[in-house]
């Protein structure tokens, strides 16, 4: 377990908590994710918790280790867009994040671009089905 990993998973409950609740799809991809990087279940329920009810925690987010912006900022959109939509919130906290990790605001743009083509996929997808 790389510290990198435990730092993305935390900014991941982030993401998924800042509407105070998790959904079913951000619970599933943040249990991937734990299980990828060797966190057990209560101490994600513990990362959950603190994400939605301490605003702290998310400064505490912008320490991050700067191994890999791109894969880290990546994971995050993944997780920000899986209840469906990307919230205005979650955008201002994506580039804060992005800014923190000196990420490119090309490649911000473009995974932000992605995100938003992603959620205009599904929902032409359900609007069909």
């Amino acid at each position: 377990m790389s510290m990198i990993e435990v730092e993305v998973l935390r900014a991941a409950c982030c993401i998924a908590g800042l509407d105070k609740e998790i959904h079913e799809n951000e619970l599933k991809l943040l249990r991937k994710l734990a299980f990828q990087v060797g966190v057990g279940e209560v101490s994600l329920n513990a990362m959950i918790r603190r994400a939605r009810e301490d605003q702290n925690f998310y400064q505490e987010q912008f320490e991050y280790l700067h191994a890999d912006p791109e894969q880290a900022m990546t994971t995050l959109f993944g997780l920000a867009v899986a209840d469906g939509q990307l919230t205005l919130e979650e955008r201002v906290i994506l580039r804060h994040f992005a800014e923190r990790l000196k990420l490119d605001e090309a490649q911000f743009e473009k995974l932000l671009a992605a995100a938003e083509t992603y959620l205009d996929t599904r929902d032409d997808q359900e609007e069909k089905s």
